[in-house]
């Protein structure tokens, strides 16, 4: 009888210590209008960054305009804090100046926080530029998005 409760308790002590470092289920896809976001596998490649348990998972990220042409385009990720309401910046931030539909970003292998339950990517963006009456050409109107992945 001591045994069965020893191996239960060492079950549970298992099952839980997983589910508390669960990671962000990839792949996953998450789609608006005009973006797709997919939260990707990271790269097994030794010159990039790789998974330190206990410390942080590694994960890739595939952008995808899926609406009309933009111009000077921004991703920003962020991830929640521990113990706290903000928001921390993560490596993958870029910009691209010019996108047509079915173009892509992407950017492999990023570290998150073990302990991490929210990742956020901004996305922000400008239709076509306008062209003034007197041949100047000015930024078009600003749009941006949100996505977010939670832990599973």
């Amino acid at each position: 009888m001591k045994r069965g409760t020893i191996l239960i308790a060492f079950i549970l002590t298992m099952i839980l210590s997983t589910e508390a470092n669960a990671q962000f289920k990839v792949p996953d896809t998450k789609e608006t209008e005009h973006w797709k976001i997919e939260l990707l596998e990271p790269l097994k490649n030794e010159a990039l960054i790789q998974a330190k348990k206990g410390k942080y998972e590694v994960y890739s990220l595939l952008v995808t305009n899926k609406g009309n042409e933009v111009y000077n385009v921004e991703v920003e990720a962020f991830r929640n804090g521990e113990n706290d309401n903000k928001m921390y910046g993560l490596a993958p931030q870029f910009e691209h100046p010019h996108m047509q539909a079915g173009d892509t970003l992407q950017f492999s292998n990023f570290p998150v926080k073990t302990k991490t339950e929210k990742v956020e990517f901004v996305i922000t963006w400008e239709d076509t530029p306008i062209t003034l009456k007197d041949g100047t050409k000015v930024f078009g109107r600003k749009f941006k998005e949100t996505i977010s992945f939670l832990k599973s």
